[in-house]
């Protein structure tokens, strides 16, 4: 196109119009309305700030000659806020493509670094969470520390690894594994595993070789996918689960038998899980579509928003995507495990006693 136009003696028209147009963007939305600031970056100017100030601080991004530390995060966050493609970027804050991939790549892995920082498993002395002794309800479960589940983030692969990726649901994945805190805090997470992966198959490798643990005597909430064990206390099979099926009518308020009662107080527990899932796919929409990136990349990019996430959650506490979200119903879990669920073991035979003291407790305190 460029030598046709010098070919009829017109002027070319380069991608960057101007190159310091991205800059005065970034400035004008960082100085002007609040609301600016979360439609285009998904958090507060003030967060936004003090999270660059972190990165700079650490060495892990550096201001260059002609872009700013303010707008290389800006072009990042405003990437895996919106969902937007590199050629979308490179029009909104005019710079070429290789240079919006370059300085997107370098914030995921800034980012990433700071997973050790913002992400922690629960110490071996943690305490019972304030939640549990302040329900009556929830009294059996004075040992739980958080919940488990995977959820599905879509991804871009070969046509050769479709079939491997390819998901229950019909459309490419990955199976993101996380443990989130009854704060809403993400404790772990591990990505990068197929759609066809099953949710039992990815805890399994964590505890094996991905560097979960379970403090001594404790436990996490997980749905019947995964084996019922004296660390990971599952719900029954067979009975309701959902908190949908239980809040329909007050005769679905009616507890039917003891499992029925047992699993409405585990679901509204692990429920924490579901609404933490809903608000980080709310905030940054890269997870709700496929992108064209490199596997590895689009790997890291879930791992980076959960850091995003617990940043905010800690810098903040509940801003509007956390409040927004935490009063509407959480979306039902959109990972199964059609496996066998594998029976015997001491672990297991634990958990069937553990599981059925809840149960009895659970239902004394009817």
């Amino acid at each position: 196109m460029g030598a046709v136009r010098q070919y009829m003696n017109l002027p070319l028209i380069t991608c960057t119009i101007y190159f310091r147009l991205g800059q005065e963007l970034v400035t004008d939305l960082l100085n002007g309305h609040l609301d600016r600031g979360y439609q285009h970056f998904r958090m507060s100017t003030t967060n936004f700030m003090a999270l660059r100030d972190v990165l700079l601080v650490q060495g892990l991004i550096r201001a260059k000659r002609r872009m700013t530390a303010d707008e290389q995060l800006a072009i990042f966050l405003f990437c895996i806020g919106h969902g937007v493609e590199n050629r979308v970027l490179a029009e909104t804050f005019q710079h070429s493509g290789e240079t919006i991939s370059r300085h997107f790549n370098n914030v995921l892995r800034a980012l990433v670094t700071l997973k050790d920082e913002y992400m922690n498993l629960s110490p071996s002395n943690v305490a019972t969470h304030p939640r549990i002794p302040d329900n009556i309800n929830f009294h059996p479960f004075n040992n739980a520390i958080g919940a488990i589940d995977g959820t599905h983030i879509p991804v871009c692969v070969e046509k050769s690894e479709k079939p491997r990726f390819r998901c229950r649901k019909g459309f490419t994945s990955q199976n993101m594994m996380a443990v989130v805190s009854f704060d809403h805090i993400f404790f772990f997470i591990y990505t990068g595993w197929e759609g066809s992966a099953a949710d039992m198959r990815v805890l399994r490798w964590a505890c094996d070789s991905g560097g979960l643990t379970v403090p001594e005597g404790k436990y996490y909430l997980v749905d019947s996918g995964y084996a019922n064990t004296n660390r990971f206390l599952a719900s029954y099979r067979g009975e309701r689960y959902h908190l949908s099926q239980f809040d329909t009518s007050t005769q679905a308020r009616t507890h039917q038998n003891p499992r029925d009662l047992y699993n409405h107080r585990h679901t509204q527990l692990r429920n924490v899980i579901e609404k933490s899932f809903g608000i980080l796919k709310k905030r940054f929409k890269i997870l709700t579509q496929a992108t064209p990136f490199p596997i590895k990349v689009q790997c890291l990019i879930p791992m980076a928003c959960c850091v995003l996430y617990n940043f905010i959650r800690q810098q903040q506490g509940n801003d509007r995507y956390f409040v927004e979200q935490l009063e509407q119903e959480a979306p039902k879990s959109d990972v199964g495990d059609p496996e066998p669920i594998p029976s015997g073991g001491d672990g297991t035979t634990r958990g069937k006693s553990l599981r059925r003291s809840i149960n009895t407790m659970c239902n004394n305190f009817m």
